[in-house]
Formats: structure tokens, C-alpha cells, sequence
């Protein structure tokens, strides 16, 4: 596979887009991604293809590959994924647990011998993401009492008195901890939050919604500027927004990840006062998280500051290009707002010249500010990023008007 920008081969059009995920992406994924010998999905694959040899895996890689083939079941993509999960599930359940203090260690060997018994909100949030996909795909009440064991960990040993909020070093638990600087993330919550929303949808019970009606609360109170539309990353323990290497980050990815589960929070609640904040968000990163340059990449960048200078080199991760693409399907779905629709397709036309391509199931994970290609991997917590942006197209896509449609 070529590191810099390469041929669509195809017409990028839902059949394809499908034809793509159910037959080159989920075959892949779940045939050379995932170790049958331990039962475990691998953490990342090099450059060629092949499987890394570094012996290591991350409950949030399992968590993600987890939601990625139940919901792949529960959208009739693939008649084998859901034992792929469940396998992978059984994996965590055996080795992940922490039997002693409780909840989910961060980091395992492939074999399944714990690395790091940090437990970390982040961690955590993808785990009830993939335990409610799971749920949804086979239905079996062990599944749900995992989830309901996981939230409780969270709530006896993280939460905070006041709103939705979870606290900690970094929301996290463990040995390593007490040497992690004292600070909170948005970017958990936000993750806690598409959990929430997603064990609502599996489950139906109306305690789900409430937790995710505490962290859209959250939202409002702390993360979000409705003066700017900016979306602040990092906090002190009294919730002032602390800086990063001596500068104030914005990421562009999360602004439209925020408005693409503001839309399912408002979609699975009712609540219709969501929109505002959505269009603020993608108004904020549309004009200053994208790269716009004749000699770049059309897509987000990876960082900007709170005036739009670009960060990091203005490098191009693949997981803010998927983030920028949802944010434009929620925003045609929910109110046909013009500038969002009309994003659509180039977005896809980019995404599927530089990062992807319609003949193969590996990715180019990241481009720098000149365009060339830098990431030294191809790590597979992309996956999680890609299969739900593609299936967002594939659910959205056709229902729109047939000019916002052609790349």
C-alpha cells in the first residue's frame, strides 16, 4: 500500500461504501486483526499489513473492536463477528477484571498478563460502549450484568458529588496514578456519554438516559463556550481550563464529535434544544479546524489553538476526518443546514484519497502538514472511528438530496 495519497479505485456510492465494509474491511479485521490463539483482537498491525510483534494490548482497543463487530452483527454485515466478540469478551472477562480493587485494567499482554493495572474513565467509557452493542447484538443478561458492574466501579470510585462528572489523576486508578498530574479531561465524558446514549438504545431503561442527561449537563456547565463555540480539553480540579505545554488546545475532531452525540442525545431523549450548541460547535471548527490550503489535505487538523493557529504541524489524524464527516450527516439529518450537507462529499472524495481506499481494509492513519504520511503503523482503535462514520453514511446518506450526494 502506497504512504501517500492513492487511486479511490471505484465510484464512492452507499452500495460501494458497504460492499467495502462487509466484504474487504470486517473480513479483514476479523480474520488477520484478531489472535485466535488467545482470543483477543491484535492492537495494531505494520505498515505491510502483518501483525505487530509488540506484546501488548489496551482494554480500549478490545472494547472498540468489540463494539465494531457487534454492531457490524446487529447491522447483518457479517454472520462471524458477533463470535468475534464474544471471544474477545470472554478475553476480558478472564484476564481484564481487576478481581482485588475492581474495574478494568488499562493495559494487558497479548497473553493476557496484566501490563498496567491503571483502571481510567477513557478505558471504561469504550468498555459499556462495547457491552451495550454487544447486549444489542446477542442479548445475553451476562453481558448486562458486566455493564451494571462496570458503571458501578465508576460510581463508587469516580464519581463526584456534583452534576455528571467523574474525578481522579486523570480519572484513573492504579499503581502508576499517584505520578499522573491532577487533571480532567473532557474527552472520558464525552465517550462516557456515547455509552450511555447506546445502553438506552440496547436496553430501553430510562437510567441511562438520566446519566447521559448529567453529562449533556456537564457539557453546558464546563466543556462548552456557547460565546465561541469552542469545546475546552483540559481542567484543574476546580475546573479552570489548564493549559498543555503552555498552550490552550482545541481539537477540531472533537468539537464534531460532540455534534454528532449531541444529535443522538437528541434524537434517543427528545430533547430538541440540542441544535444550537451543534451548530456553534461545527460553525467553530468548520472555519478554523479545516485545512482549506490548495497543497494540503481537505480535512481536519489534529490541534488549533483558541484562535485557529494550527498546532502539531498541522498534522491530519484519520479519526477527526470521521469525526468532521458524522458532524455534517447529523447536521443534514437534523435541520438540512446547507454549509454541512455540502461538506459531505468532499470529505469522502479526501477521506478515501488519502487515508483509505475502497480496494483494501488498511488505512493510512496520519498525514502531516505537508501531506506526507507519517504515521509508523496502522493501529487497529482507528477501526472503531471508521466503521461508525461509514455506517452513518450508509444510514443518512441516501436520504438526502441526490446534489449533496456525488463526490
Amino acid at each position: 500500500m502506497s504512504q501517500n495519497a492513492a487511486p479511490i479505485a471505484g465510484p464512492i456510492t452507499p452500495p460501494s461504501l458497504r460492499d467495502w465494509l462487509a466484504g474487504t474491511v470486517l473480513p479483514f479485521w476479523e480474520s488477520t486483526g484478531f489472535d485466535s490463539r488467545n482470543g483477543a483482537f491484535v492492537e495494531k498491525l505494520d505498515l505491510d499489513g502483518t501483525v505487530s510483534s509488540e506484546d501488548y494490548t489496551r482494554l480500549r482497543v478490545q472494547a472498540r473492536q468489540i463494539y465494531v463487530c457487534a454492531h457490524a452483527d446487529v447491522l447483518g454485515f457479517s454472520s462471524s463477528a458477533l463470535a468475534r466478540a464474544q471471544g474477545a469478551f470472554g478475553f476480558l472477562q478472564h484476564h481484564a477484571w481487576d478481581a482485588k480493587h475492581g474495574g478494568w485494567i488499562h493495559r494487558l499482554r497479548r497473553d493476557g498478563q496484566p501490563l498496567d493495572r491503571t483502571r481510567d474513565l477513557y478505558d471504561h467509557a469504550f468498555m459499556l460502549l462495547a457491552l451495550a452493542w454487544l447486549y444489542r447484538a446477542g442479548g445475553e443478561d451476562e453481558v448486562l450484568k458486566a455493564a451494571r458492574k462496570t458503571i458501578a466501579f465508576l460510581d463508587e470510585n469516580l464519581r463526584l458529588e456534583r452534576g455528571g462528572a467523574f474525578d481522579g489523576y486523570a480519572e484513573q486508578r492504579g499503581e502508576e496514578a499517584s505520578q499522573m498530574p491532577a487533571r480532567r479531561r473532557q474527552n472520558p465524558h464525552m465517550h462516557l456519554l456515547e455509552a450511555l446514549l447506546a445502553l438506552h438504545e440496547a436496553t430501553g431503561d430510562a437510567e441511562w438516559i438520566e446519566r447521559a442527561a448529567a453529562i449533556r449537563g456537564l457539557f453546558d456547565a464546563r466543556f462548552f463556550s456557547a460565546a465561541n463555540g469552542q469545546l475546552a480539553e483540559f481542567f484543574d480540579a476546580d475546573w479552570q481550563e489548564t493549559p498543555v505545554d503552555g498552550r490552550f488546545i482545541r481539537e477540531p475532531g472533537h468539537h464534531f464529535e460532540w455534534v454528532w452525540l449531541l444529535h443522538r442525545y437528541g434524537q434517543l431523549s427528545g430533547d430538541d434544544s440540542v441544535l444550537p450548541a451543534m451548530e456553534e460547535l461545527f460553525a467553530w471548527a468548520w472555519a478554523k479546524g479545516i485545512d482549506r490550503r490548495a497543497e494540503g489535505i481537505f480535512g481536519a487538523y489534529d490541534a488549533v489553538d483558541p484562535e485557529g493557529r494550527v498546532l502539531q504541524g498541522g498534522s491530519k489524524r484519520l479519526w477527526p476526518q470521521t469525526e468532521a464527516l458524522k458532524a455534517c450527516l447529523a447536521l443534514a439529518e437534523r435541520s438540512e443546514h446547507p454549509e454541512a450537507a455540502a461538506g459531505i462529499a468532499p470529505l469522502l472524495q479526501s477521506f478515501f484519497t488519502h487515508f483509505a481506499g475502497l480496494d483494501h481494509a488498511l488505512w493510512r492513519d496520519q498525514f502531516d502538514g505537508a501531506g506526507a504520511m507519517i504515521a509508523k503503523a496502522v493501529p487497529a482503535s482507528s477501526l472503531y472511528h471508521l466503521f461508525l462514520a461509514i455506517a452513518e453514511v450508509l444510514r443518512v446518506w441516501p436520504v438526502l438530496p441526490a446534489q449533496r450526494r456525488a463526490p
